[in-house]
């Protein structure tokens, strides 16, 4: 079976006592904004421009870096092993602009509704595993930052 391997970003952005999730509108799927890393890019910068190309909001802010997890799992006849990186995120503001198109038209932000899901049940409504364990990490590290 042919193997493909590639990176991938994204962001976890929370405000307050609730987490931006996006909901699949052709597949009835909960995930985050999440990417492929464009060669020459950083995780960060790629994490920033699928957050902003995926959900609108132009004006994220990165406050950690959660770290990388391999993620492995057959897609169309080969074996795919996907690197990914996730970062804690918040907003300046709530500047949007749905008007700019993602680079994938199979992904394009048309096809993504936005929910903002409070913090204690964002980890059960994502529909993948991976995603569920990096939400459960970035919720313990916000709980952590907001007390004084």
């Amino acid at each position: 079976m042919e193997i493909t391997r590639y990176r991938s970003a994204g962001g976890i952005v929370i405000e307050g006592d609730r987490l931006l999730l996006l909901r699949t509108i052709a597949r009835g799927e909960t995930v985050l904004p999440k990417g492929h890393v464009e060669p020459g890019e950083t995780a960060e910068a790629a994490a920033l421009r699928e957050t902003v190309e995926e959900t609108g909001y132009l004006h994220p802010l990165v406050l950690t870096d959660l770290g990388v997890r391999q993620a492995q799992f057959p897609f169309d006849g080969r074996w795919v092993i996907r690197d990914e990186q996730y970062f804690v995120m918040t907003l300046r503001d709530h500047e949007r602009d749905d008007s700019q198109r993602h680079d994938d038209a199979d992904y394009d932000r048309l096809t993504f509704e936005r929910l903002w899901a409070p913090l204690a049940e964002a980890e059960g409504l994502m529909t993948y595993e991976p995603s569920r364990s990096f939400v459960r990490r970035a919720v313990e590290w916000w709980r952590g930052f907001m007390i004084p």
